[in-house]
């Protein structure tokens, strides 16, 4: 909960009960408080030391741990001369938290905690709507103290601008018709008479009202004839009130749109007289934010005379105010490219923001700054105005190498990280999963049926949720690398619809696979991440898909010396893909709404399926017709494979299973856990009728069980005590040659081994992940196996 500190002679803050009402936080006068938002407890300490120190020391301190606790405050009690927040929060969107704050309560000062030194964060933070940003390393009393009064100065002067719309009764706003654009401030809505909360509206919303909207399409349809409209209309507002107004516009060329822009301003002319005195007074307002402000202000011509600059001018460049205006502020830009660029970009598109360039000071030292600039074109001037900022602190190099250097090592904290969390949640999942599909094969009533239905459903969304986010993780952090080998591909498609059949069982889909004659079968590719694409397209086809077909097909678009270029297409009779959002399926954590639903998912399968087809030379691409279906296609390319193979297909688990042919084996099963034991031994005795299975709890006594007895096949836990199954593992292939090709699978809640290579590298064939799916693991025992048939299974079953 938050904290509610206030200065006492005794100490320097005392803090109040963290629980309190709505009446105490609106009894305080909040024009002479200060909001803190930080989480952590020593960062959220060190500012209360640091204010009680600095000039500030008279204010009041509130202090929130979450970004929820913080709203809370402001809903209740209004402004704050300050907000310091901390977008690192449990709770926050980055820089989306500050922009949603600064939208809502648009009168507070934020200034940003971070502990990252980086010139691209100050940017982007300063560009949310951020008055300043404090780096925790680097903040004292001194700093703190100085971004609060420049913060609170130029948030008051930034305020005081806006205000001086209002008084003045000038409204601006701009009209793009064509691109469903319509802007204005607050004051275009007060003059209108209309609530400001027009202004969260969407374009089509606003339209939808006859008024102002007839009046914006006059004023458009006069504009399209004539460059520029100024009149005088008379209106009546929704409070029956009328009103005069002077209306101002010009359509803009805009570059790379065929239609222009209508820009303009309205003019409250009603009180002519009174608005006059208050443009005068915004005219003061204006001269007081130039004359007040700490960022170098000044206007000049293009042949770099200075028309006029403020004090803070002169101290930037390093001269005297007197020796300033006879200076050519063209030589004073480095270097001479990025001054040539300025100059050039700020006459064709008449403003330039957060341009970076240097500047040269008269003792020769060079400072980095950020410039905004327009043009300014009067009938006695044509020139710009302009506001550089200095960042030269913010690029110093040593600081940029430990901002990388802290970046890396957070990176391979998340990897470990990441890795522990996986084999940590799949372990329990395993048995949740492993139980609950044994239980389900049992006699259960119909409410027992659907409790277990229900169960499995969640476990496996929650697994995809994991897998998900591991592999994208993984792919943002580490380059992936693709493993090239021999395999076959007709195999590679029967196991995906092996392993898809029980999802497609349960909606009452059919899954067809189609193979052109011209692709060749025996190929040399990343069998491991085709295989991962294709069960993210075709689990998010049969996901969307409530009935019909879902469908895969293989043609050979191309070959070039033995290089074959197949595309696979995944077609479903789904729901279908709106329009707009066919260009963003492939984003990551894009998911789609349908009839106010959204399905369940990370919105990851698609940007993973993008990146590693891109990462392997490919392309994937969508086309969609709402209500009835999609069709996803991707290309890759691949080797043909000359050197003879075994051409017969793997046979379905369920097919062996129903004509009784799977054969009597003898399986070692070496597993710590007891849950994951009785999980394994079901499920295989279920699936496989002739099967002996015989369970150690190390890999100790499973190289002892294969010193004494003759095995088919191993099935290895990884983490383990006393021998894990890696030193296991190790020790058969080196110490018992007569075992050297004895199948051991590897059974693990490590995601580590998805990546091809790792099972090679222990030692061992393959690897099943938990929880697995029980025909899944059977599949892969007989992959391994090598039990084959002659002919192509098409199982529409």
């Amino acid at each position: 909960m938050p904290q509610v500190l206030s200065k006492s002679p005794q100490q320097n803050f005392i803090t109040t009960s963290a629980t309190y009402r709505h009446e105490v936080m609106t009894s305080i006068d909040l024009s002479n408080n200060i909001l803190l938002i930080e989480d952590n407890p020593g960062d959220s300490r060190l500012v209360e030391l640091y204010l009680d120190e600095s000039d500030f020391n008279n204010f009041v301190l509130i202090k929130a741990k979450t970004l929820t606790e913080g709203m809370a405050i402001l809903a209740n009690g209004g402004n704050f001369a300050a907000i310091l927040l901390d977008l690192m929060l449990p709770d926050s969107e980055g820089f989306e938290t500050l922009e949603k704050i600064i939208l809502r309560y648009p009168n507070n000062n934020i200034i940003v905690l971070t502990g990252l030194v980086h010139k691209t964060f100050a940017v982007q933070a300063m560009k949310a709507g951020a008055q300043d940003y404090l780096i925790k390393n680097e903040l004292n009393a001194e700093v703190l103290s100085r971004s609060l009064r420049y913060s609170i100065e130029r948030n008051s002067i930034i305020k005081r601008l806006e205000e001086s719309q209002r008084i003045a009764h000038i409204g601006n706003w701009l009209y793009d018709p064509k691109n469903q654009i319509f802007e204005a401030s607050d004051e275009v809505y007060r003059i209108l008479g209309l609530s400001l909360n027009f202004r969260r509206f969407s374009f089509a919303d606003l339209t939808k009202f006859s008024y102002p909207f007839d009046l914006f399409n006059r004023i458009h349809n006069e504009s399209l004839a004539y460059s520029e409209v100024k009149k005088d209309i008379k209106i009546e507002t929704p409070n029956d009130e009328i009103r005069y107004l002077y209306i101002q516009c010009r359509n803009t060329q805009v570059p790379g749109q065929k239609f222009p822009v209508l820009q303009g301003i309205i003019q409250d002319t009603t009180e002519r007289k009174t608005a006059n005195e208050v443009l005068m007074k915004t005219q003061e307002r204006y001269q007081d934010i130039f004359t007040k402000s700490k960022d170098a202000i000044y206007i000049a011509s293009f042949d770099g005379r200075f028309i006029d600059f403020n004090e803070s001018t002169a101290d930037l460049f390093g001269y005297q105010q007197e020796e300033t205006g006879n200076l050519d502020i063209n030589q004073l830009y480095e270097p001479l490219k990025a001054k040539r660029q300025l100059l050039a970009s700020l006459s064709k598109h008449k403003v330039v923001k957060d341009f970076e360039i240097e500047i040269r000071r008269k003792d020769g030292t060079l400072r980095y700054c950020l410039l905004t600039a327009n043009i300014v074109d009067t009938r006695e001037f044509f020139g710009y105005n302009a506001i550089l900022r200095d960042i030269t602190e913010h690029k110093e190099a040593e600081e940029l190498k430990k901002a990388r250097d802290l970046a890396q090592r957070s990176s391979e904290m998340r990897e470990r990280l990441l890795a522990s969390i996986s084999h940590e949640m799949r372990t329990p999942m395993n048995a949740i999963y492993g139980l609950s599909n044994l239980l389900i094969k049992t006699e259960l009533n119909d409410e027992q049926s659907g409790y277990i239905s229900s169960i499995l459903q969640s476990s496996e969304h929650l697994l995809g949720i994991i897998n998900d986010i591991l592999e994208i993780s993984s792919m943002q952090n580490t380059e992936v690398i693709f493993n090239n080998k021999v395999f076959d591909l007709y195999d590679l498609l029967m196991n995906v619809m092996n392993v898809m059949q029980h999802k497609v069982k349960e909606k009452d889909l059919s899954l067809d696979i189609s193979i052109e004659p011209n692709v060749p079968r025996s190929l040399i590719g990343d069998k491991l991440r085709l295989n991962q694409i294709l069960y993210n397209l075709v689990g998010n086809a049969i996901k969307f898909t409530e009935q019909g077909s879902v469908s895969i097909m293989v043609q050979q678009i191309d070959n070039i010396n033995n290089l074959y270029t197949l595309r696979f297409i995944v077609a479903d009779s789904g729901i279908g893909i709106p329009d707009d959002k066919v260009n963003t399926v492939f984003d990551t954590f894009s998911r789609i709404r349908y009839k106010d639903k959204i399905f369940e998912g990370t919105g990851l399968g698609l940007s993973i399926a993008k990146k590693l087809i891109e990462g392997q030379g490919g392309k994937i691409w969508v086309k969609s017709k709402i209500g009835e279906g999609s069709t996803f296609f991707f290309e890759l390319a691949f080797e043909l494979n000359n050197q003879p193979t075994e051409s017969d297909n793997i046979v379905s688990v369920q097919s062996i299973a129903h004509d009784g042919k799977l054969p009597a084996i003898k399986v070692l099963l070496a597993e710590d856990n007891k849950l994951n034991q009785l999980v394994a031994r079901k499920t295989l005795e279920r699936l496989w009728e002739d099967i002996q299975l015989v369970i150690v709890e190390n890999g100790q006594e499973a190289i002892y069980q294969l010193q004494e007895d003759t095995f088919d096949l191993v099935l290895m836990d990884i983490q383990m005590p006393i021998m894990d199954g890696y030193e296991a593992a190790q020790h058969i292939r080196n110490n018992m040659t007569h075992l050297a090709k004895m199948p051991i699978i590897a059974m693990t809640a490590h995601a580590h081994f998805s990546k091809e290579g790792k099972v090679q590298e222990m030692g061992m064939n393959d690897f099943v992940l938990k929880p697995f799916v029980p025909e899944q693991l059977v599949q892969t025992m007989l992959n391994n196996l090598q039990i084959r048939t002659r002919k192509l299974i098409s199982n529409n079953s």
